[in-house]
């Protein structure tokens, strides 16, 4: 009864949490700004720990080797480069962020009136859209996924009585197909339509303004049967889910604005090879553009059409 009560409870508390933060619906499967739930001093010591812990595994397997003991390095070989991949990876991350806010302080007072030029490196010109970073960036998540379940394979398949482990990294392994259906829908737009810019018309933008811009075509763009533009402001938020001991912590994108236009093929046909041009009204009551915060607010372009995709970020501010 008091597992009950006490999940209720949790449940309870994190719903009054979410309602209270956010004013928007959840964007599933939305990409982020935000590459982990924590940054800075707290990623450093974070990653610092991983880094410990994968020295430590990888040392106890070099002690299997000259104690002649060979059945362990395999497995302590593998989860000791992934602890110290993954500190690594927050280190860097939170010195980064170190380095971000430092810089922001900087010029924020040297330009107090201009924040957009702390705010984000920002070419005035406009916004590319690489679908090669993406790409690769999918990839990289396929390949750590099921390197991450090779010492698990590697365990089922050569200890007695642990074939466990061999089912259950095989039944991850079939959730894994998913990230490599996502790469392969990203690898197909970039060979179909390659990378997009979106030129902007003027920098920066001003909430209660007009956005004008114009969207670089894509190649094969008279393939596209309808398009759809989206102006958009994401906030990101750090959400809490699951209950008692089983809960994370996750990035989740929360909608706060939205206008959508639509382009059909005959539209797309007469852009041909130069720029689609595309007019929004921004409306005065909503936040500007916060990249620097963590975690961020920000504004967007999404263009999808069939079998493309691309976002851009957009600066959007209060005049100084």
């Amino acid at each position: 009864m008091s597992v009950t009560l006490s999940s209720r409870g949790d449940m309870l508390r994190q719903q009054m949490t979410c309602s209270a933060a956010v004013n928007g619906p959840v964007l599933p499967d939305h990409p982020t700004q935000s590459a982990t739930t924590i940054d800075r001093w707290t990623s450093v010591f974070f990653g610092a720990l991983f880094l410990g812990c994968g020295g430590f595994i990888l040392s106890a397997g070099l002690h299997g080797i000259s104690g002649k003991k060979h059945e362990p390095v395999v497995p302590a070989g593998f989860i000791g480069a992934i602890f110290f991949l993954a500190g690594m990876f927050f280190v860097v991350h939170g010195i980064q962020g170190l380095i971000r806010r430092a810089r922001y302080r900087r010029e924020i007072a040297a330009q107090p009136t201009q924040p957009w030029l702390a705010d984000y490196p920002w070419h005035r010109e406009g916004f590319r859209f690489s679908a090669f970073q993406e790409m690769m960036s999918r990839l990289a998540g396929a390949i750590f996924w099921y390197a991450f379940l090779v010492p698990f394979f590697w365990i089922g398949m050569t200890q007695r009585g642990a074939r466990v482990f061999l089912f259950g990294a095989g039944l991850f392994a079939l959730f894994g197909l998913f990230f490599w259906v996502r790469w392969a829908k990203m690898l197909v737009d970039l060979l179909h339509h390659g990378n997009s810019f979106l030129t902007f018309d003027a920098f920066p933008y001003f909430v209660g303004g007009g956005f004008q811009a114009r969207l670089r075509a894509p190649r094969h763009l008279e393939s596209i049967q309808e398009l759809t533009v989206t102006l958009r402001c994401v906030q990101e938020r750090y959400v809490e889910r699951g209950f008692g001991n089983n809960r994370s912590t996750a990035v989740a994108c929360f909608e706060l604005y939205k206008d959508v236009a639509t382009f059909n093929h005959d539209q797309l046909v007469g852009a041909g090879s130069s720029y689609l041009p595309i007019a929004f009204r921004l409306p005065e009551n909503q936040p500007t553009t916060r990249l620097s915060e963590t975690p961020p607010t920000y504004w967007e372009i999404e263009a999808r059409g069939e079998d493309y995709q691309a976002y851009f970020l957009i600066p959007v501010y209060r005049p100084g």
